[in-house]
């Protein structure tokens, strides 16, 4: 991830305007962040549009449904499982905003993996 951006957010950092990253140091975006500033990057201001966190989730919600959209094109090379399990994926990526405590405290759905 290249960092250009950080601010402070809620419970961690906006990164690029776009990227949430969670205050946890096992997180290697949050390890990514801390090492930028350490070398020298300065925080922007903080977020404070009430609105402007759902945005930042949604967009990154948007680009992870964008970046799988072949896979349910009818003539992806997918096997049926292997798209179920994607269909599956999107769905939840489809569900972020109703989760309980959105903005603040999203779960973002595990991704399946691509068959070899």
């Amino acid at each position: 991830m290249k960092i250009i951006t950080v601010s402070q957010f809620d419970n961690g950092h906006l990164v690029n305007g776009a990227i949430h990253v969670p205050y946890d140091e096992n997180n290697r975006h949050y390890r990514a962040v801390m090492d930028w500033l350490a070398d020298g990057g300065q925080l922007d201001e903080a977020v404070t549009d009430p609105d402007e966190p759902a945005r930042i989730i949604r967009a990154e919600r948007d680009r992870l449904l964008a970046a799988c959209d072949w896979m349910q094109l009818a003539d992806s090379p997918l096997d049926t499982a292997t798209k179920a399990a994607w269909a599956a994926y999107r769905q939840a990526l489809r569900d972020v905003p109703e989760q309980p405590g959105f903005p603040e405290a999203v779960e973002w759905p595990q991704s399946p993996i691509l068959p070899a």
